[in-house]
């Protein structure tokens, strides 16, 4: 045994305490005359000497504790002896590191790479013993430390396989780093086989160094010579319904490489079949725009492929994703008709800014408010309360209902709604409220309002999805809109004011109720109180208020591979945006990869790590939708580095170069102690002895005389 320590058996003096306080302590002996004895107890000899013998045993407790709490410092350790061959020969432990990501699929690098680990695996001599483990991004171990060559070919042959996880460099090498100390053999050799892929080196794992007792040696199947063709950035744009509708692509297509590439294809599928191709001439580390077109789609999710012909590496040669079609979306307008200027529906406008085309997604329909009750559910429907003064407690009831089951609710003001209709009916659910003085100026005639006092929108969030599209310059400006009229609203805790008047009141308020929205305009949707009908802004404006609140942003349109997903969280987004916000999400979930095999997911988990390209496949009773899986772009970047000078800098600090163990070197004390920390145990038994002292003399000092 050895110790790391030894100056604390010095620390053992300390045991000779109790010995010097119980002297210190003793009781002296006095002489007392007594003119008589038989008023004295008698006591037996044998008691005293049982007396003296459970006081000697606290006062041993007490010794035996301070000596191995100074034996603890000590930091004891067994001496590690070294593994030999039966021959005496030295022994290695071999640390096979194969890399398997995506890059490594380009050319023959893969059968090029096993066969080098299998080479290695049979040149190892009897003695030795071997490890295989697989890595890119994450590490797996597929044997710990054995000597059966055998059971390592096995693995190699059938156990590896290629991912399409990107390269990292440090976290394997630290994995095989730990494995490789705990051989106990003379000699510790990690063998790196990889194309030493640039990417997955990162600055932190560069700086990093590795024991002094492990050599790493380099096999490089890589090349400084390539060609790969792969998408970079990609866009997708949503066209105007006054062009047609659909959607346009934009993508780079990158040559990653030192060679340029002429006739190179680029196509589009849309649900499985190829719409449209392009011939593109890629220079060497250049990169070239293209443009694919996709015209109106049936309602629905459809699944779009990009992809280029490069047969050196096919798995970065596709860009997934999917695009949602809608159906035209019902919107309910409960008003009062006739109850506009001149005797006009209040929906007027509104019907022609939503239903400006037959490629309008919307279709606009008009509801009394007697019937609005009678309604029940209005899955799938936008409700626009127009200048409605508050309806019955059971209408009340079922609004609320609708709106916090994913719907979408638009409260416009105007002449009807006075702030106690408005109070009362919504102020118990909606955090809005409208103040008692709510008109901003007496209902001007329209020949005579440039003389009337007016307020204009000089505080917008361009930065929210409703007013995002106007932020572009020449897209259409609110500075000019004038609003003679409007209610003085107070948004609650929870709200959210989108736009306000340059006197500071709100003009447009959101709040989320629940799993849907309700958005509060405080002016009219006509001309009653306003000019904004008449401005360009005011159809893209409600359309995009539409989209906005019926959660029509588009959701994840592709992920990235090693991402980690909730599937229920994505089911639950797609059910509100194909209004089917009543879905149980509670049943059973099935995630189908690419593969078409069924991921597991431990129970009580909402967690999915995404670890193959192409579409993955989320479903429940009632509900599917799907999530398109890309590469990650650094992976398809196959600029090489130098391995022998990564591997030089790799090596410990104290040698400067990969060094190479002698037979009689050995753990350093201080991680050999680490293995089997005896020192834990002795704390323990000092922790032992004086609870034992303790419980002793609490005894001692209460048991009577």
């Amino acid at each position: 045994m050895s110790f790391l320590n030894p100056l604390f058996f010095w620390g053992m003096l300390t045991a000779s305490l109790p010995v010097l306080l119980h002297l210190i302590r003793r009781e002296r002996t006095r002489k007392v005359e007594f003119p008589s004895l038989m008023y004295l107890r008698k006591i037996s000899k044998r008691t005293i000497r049982y007396q003296k013998l459970r006081h000697l045993l606290l006062l041993l407790l007490r010794i035996l504790a301070f000596l191995l709490l100074a034996f603890a410092f000590t930091r004891p350790f067994h001496q590690i002896p070294q593994v030999k061959a039966a021959s005496g020969k030295t022994t290695t432990a071999h640390i096979i590191l194969l890399d398997n990501s995506m890059s490594m699929a380009y050319g023959d690098r893969w059968e090029r790479a096993k066969g080098a680990a299998s080479g290695i695996i049979r040149g190892a001599e009897p003695g030795d013993v071997l490890a295989l483990l697989e890595f890119s991004d994450r590490v797996m171990a597929r044997s710990q430390l054995i000597s059966d060559k055998g059971s390592i070919l096995g693995q190699l042959e059938h156990g590896v396989s290629l991912s399409d996880l990107p390269t990292r460099y440090g976290q394997a090498l630290k994995v095989a780093e730990k494995l490789a100390l705990e051989a106990g053999t003379d000699k510790r050799v990690i063998h790196l086989i990889s194309d030493f892929q640039k990417s997955g080196w990162s600055a932190g794992e560069l700086d990093s160094r590795l024991s002094s007792l492990v050599e790493i040696r380099a096999v490089d199947v890589g090349s400084d010579t390539f060609s790969n063709i792969a998408f970079g950035e990609v866009q997708v744009l949503e066209e105007d319904n006054s062009t047609g509708g659909g959607f346009k692509i934009k993508a780079a297509v990158v040559n990653f490489g030192t060679q340029d590439r002429k006739g190179v294809r680029a196509s589009l599928q849309l649900d499985g079949r190829v719409v449209s191709e392009k011939l593109l001439d890629l220079a060497k580390s250049a990169a070239q725009g293209v443009e694919f077109q996709i015209p109106g789609l049936t309602p629905g999710i459809h699944p779009i492929v990009l992809e280029v012909n490069d047969a050196n590496l096919t798995r970065d040669n596709r860009f997934s994703m999917t695009l949602e079609a809608r159906g035209k979306t019902p919107v309910l307008s409960v008003e009062n008709p006739g109850s506009g200027r001149s005797g006009r529906s209040p929906s007027f406008f509104l019907a022609h800014a939503l239903n400006i085309s037959t490629l309008s997604p919307y279709r606009l329909a008009t509801i009394s408010p007697q019937k609005a009750g009678s309604v029940g559910s209005f899955s799938g429907s936008l409700l626009i309360w127009n200048n409605v003064p508050g309806g019955t407690p059971y209408t009340q009831k079922k609004l609320e209902e609708f709106v916090k089951e994913g719907g979408g609710l638009i409260v416009v003001l105007g002449d009807a709604v006075s702030s106690s209709d408005f109070n009362g009916f919504f102020g118990a659910w909606i955090p809005v409220k409208i103040e008692a003085s709510s008109r901003h100026a007496a209902r001007p005639a329209q020949a005579s309002r440039a003389s009337q006092d007016y307020a204009l929108l000089t505080d917008v969030r361009m930065d929210h999805p409703v007013f995002r599209p106007f932020s572009e310059p020449h897209s259409g400006s609110f500075s000019t809109a004038k609003f003679f009229q409007y209610a003085r609203l107070a948004a609650g805790q929870g709200s959210e004011i989108l736009a306000r008047f340059d006197n500071g009141y709100p003009a447009l308020v959101c709040a989320n109720i629940g799993k849907g929205r309700v958005l509060v305009f405080s002016s009219s949707a006509d001309d009653e109180w306003n000019d904004l009908p008449v401005k360009s802004v005011y159809a893209p404006f409600w359309q995009q208020i539409l989209r906005y609140m019926t959660n029509q942003q588009e959701g994840r349109r592709w992920a990235e591979v090693g991402e980690t997903i909730a599937p229920r969280k994505l089911l639950l987004e797609a059910a509100l945006r194909q209004g089917k916000g009543n879905s149980d999400l509670n049943q059973a979930l099935v995630v189908v990869n690419p593969a078409k095999e069924r991921v597991p997911m431990t129970p009580g988990s909402n967690a999915v790590t995404l670890d193959r390209i192409g579409f993955y496949e989320l479903r429940t009773s009632g509900l599917n939708t799907l999530l398109a899986v890309n590469p990650l772009p650094r992976e398809s970047d196959l600029t090489h580095a130098n391995a022998e000078e990564m591997t030089a800098g790799l090596a410990s600090q104290d040698t400067g170069t990969a060094k190479v163990i002698s037979d009689d070197e050995m753990l350093s004390p201080e991680e050999q102690e680490r293995r089997k920390p005896l020192w834990r145990l002795l704390l323990a038994a000092v922790l032992l002895f004086l609870l034992s002292e303790g419980f002793l003399a609490n005894r001692l000092v209460l048991k009577p005389e």
